[in-house]
């Protein structure tokens, strides 16, 4: 049997980079659309929902389910930001309240569909690695999956594809100058921010209870990712979230589940006392 810490150290690891696929969303949302979108952890429990039905129809796999998801939250981020957030936007104390009604109707909604008792997802059969080391199904493909998703994300940001996310970014009126539709890369982009979100969620269902509250915690834990890693870096986005799931999965362990998000929480007021303007500032800019 593997030593608990290793272990720990492991689970971690796989909890932490599906985290870092939703706060690299919600850092593109605050990036380019300039909007703090707090319905982005209820597009984290659309794609667990989304995992849970395709297990109830033999279809388990975190592969197949993640990417149905992206596709169906991607469906209603483009809706919802194309309908509401686009034009709301200007009205900067409007948006909040309004995607947090979103989350809240999704909740009441989901509640209604499935109940609102924890659902659970088969995770299949666990691998034994080197030294009794258990290696989870759902989170290799977590672990993956994000790593590979993130690494093409940083790709199209540092790339000629990613130079209207970047205009946009830095200056909207230049982008507009130059004749990009900024109307539709902001929605656009939402879409796939929320996408990302939901095949978090889709991955990580295996990991715990399925519930229509799930996703309250990511979004706070992705918002304080952000804020500490800043929006400029998918790596320091990446390994903010690491070191974050592997500090809550110890305090699982070690304590109690109850325990983790406080010491996350903990741990992310006291980086943010350390460094007020995030770990990660670019030379020349102070926020």
């Amino acid at each position: 049997m593997a030593p608990p810490l290793l272990q720990v150290l492991l689970d971690g690891l796989f909890t932490g980079a599906a985290y870092a696929l939703m706060a690299a969303g919600m850092a593109l949302i605050l990036g380019v659309v300039k909007v703090i979108n707090l319905s982005h952890g209820a597009f984290f429990t659309l794609g667990a929902y989304v995992a849970y039905a395709l297990a109830e129809r033999g279809i388990g796999s975190p592969i197949a389910a993640a990417p149905l998801a992206g596709v169906i939250a991607f469906a209603f981020g483009v809706f919802l930001g194309k309908s509401f957030v686009n034009p709301v936007r200007s009205h900067p104390f409007a948006l909040p309240v309004g995607t947090l009604a979103c989350a809240l109707l999704f909740e009441q909604a989901a509640q209604r569909i499935w109940g609102p008792h924890p659902l659970s997802i088969g995770a299949g059969a666990p691998w034994i690695g080197p030294g009794g080391l258990v290696l989870r199904q759902w989170g290799v493909i977590a672990f993956l999956s994000s790593a590979a998703l993130l690494g093409g994300l940083k790709w199209v940001l540092s790339a000629r594809p990613g130079l209207p996310l970047r205009l946009i970014a830095e200056d909207e009126e230049i982008a507009c100058s130059l004749g990009m539709d900024v109307e539709a890369i902001r929605y656009l982009t939402f879409g796939g921010a929320c996408a990302m979100a939901a095949a978090a969620g889709a991955l990580l269902a295996p990991s715990g209870a399925v519930t229509p509250t799930m996703g309250r915690a990511p979004l706070l834990l992705s918002l304080v990712v952000v804020i500490v890693a800043g929006m400029d870096s998918v790596a320091a986005i990446f390994l903010l979230s690491i070191g974050l799931g592997i500090l809550g999965n110890a305090c699982a362990w070690f304590l109690s589940p109850q325990w983790s998000y406080v010491a996350l929480l903990v741990a992310v007021c006291l980086l943010l006392s350390a460094r007020p303007a995030g770990i990660v500032v670019l030379a020349g800019r102070r926020d």
